[in-house]
């Protein structure tokens, strides 16, 4: 009896040992970030303004931030009824990071914001001091933090390019 008493102490415990489960799972990738997008202007409200981005409502209010996809838009805005500026913009967003170990959840991607500033001397962005006056394409470029976007802008006239109907009339 006293036998195996002794063999049960001792394989007792390598019993136990051997029931440790070691949980290698990774959790779930963080959650995307959101993209906003919004028109404004510093000095002279644009004559009209318009683009392609259906988040983007008619008649949108001037400074305010809408939520939008990601993706490559068109836009135009007059500063008088004959001359204006067109290109692109192109918004990314942040992509949540991969999933830890032991089941831990990846880090949240962050939120990215692009205020068009539709002004009279070409576009700016509030973060940058790009200003478009000549009749070339000019491309501005933000990659870092909450400013993610693409931006392609040249001047143009309506003796040059037939205009679209737009979303915003100024008053």
């Amino acid at each position: 009896m006293r036998k195996i008493t002794i063999i049960l102490a001792l394989i007792a415990p390598l019993f136990f040992t051997s029931c440790i489960v070691i949980d290698n799972t990774p959790g779930p990738n963080g959650h995307d970030g959101y993209a906003y997008f919004g028109v404004d202007y510093e000095h002279l409200e644009p004559y009209s303004y318009w683009d392609d981005n259906s988040s983007i409502p008619f008649n949108p209010i001037l400074g305010e931030y809408y939520q939008t996809r990601p993706g490559v838009y068109e836009f135009e805005y007059f500063i008088n009824p004959y001359d204006y500026y067109y290109g692109t913009y192109e918004v990314w967003i942040n992509r949540g990071g991969i999933g830890g170990a032991h089941g831990e959840q990846g880090y949240n991607g962050l939120d990215t914001y692009l205020m068009f500033i539709a002004d009279q001397d070409g576009y700016h962005e509030h973060t940058s001091g790009y200003k478009t006056e000549a009749n070339e394409p000019v491309v501005i470029e933000q990659k870092s933090g909450k400013y993610n976007y693409k931006i392609t802008i040249q001047k143009g006239n309506r003796a040059s390019r037939s205009a679209q109907q737009p979303k915003f009339l100024s008053k």
